[in-house]
């Protein structure tokens, strides 16, 4: 499968938006890789499944999020998914990407989970 030029965002409101255009904007978190449809598919499935266990509104009014145990586990798994994320836009990154992501003080790319 041929790879195509990717923009991918990791903005709270937008994470899941991977796009084939660059957005100019200074306030956004963008990466741009290349990759297969394939390699998309499962990229988009790792950002849908980081989102998931991040705080959802759903939890907010089953009081869910105070409890300690709970929102621990599911931090742990955002974080765990989130890292997923970085680690597979750096494979698939371009070289400038790499070196934005290598920049990074805290990089989750050097953090073992």
């Amino acid at each position: 499968m041929p790879k195509r030029t990717y923009y991918v965002n990791l903005n709270p409101t937008s994470m899941e938006d991977i796009t084939t255009s660059k957005i100019n904007d200074h306030e956004l978190i963008e990466y741009e890789i290349e990759a297969t449809e394939e390699q998309i598919s499962d990229l988009q499935q790792l950002l849908l499944d980081a989102q998931t266990h991040d705080m959802e509104l759903a939890d907010l009014f089953s009081f869910r999020h105070f409890n300690e145990n709970f929102t621990t586990a599911d931090s742990e798994r955002f974080q765990h998914g989130l890292n997923q994320v970085y680690r597979t836009i750096y494979e698939l990154g371009t070289q400038e990407t790499k070196e934005k992501m290598d920049s990074m003080d805290s990089s989750p790319l050097t953090n073992d989970e």
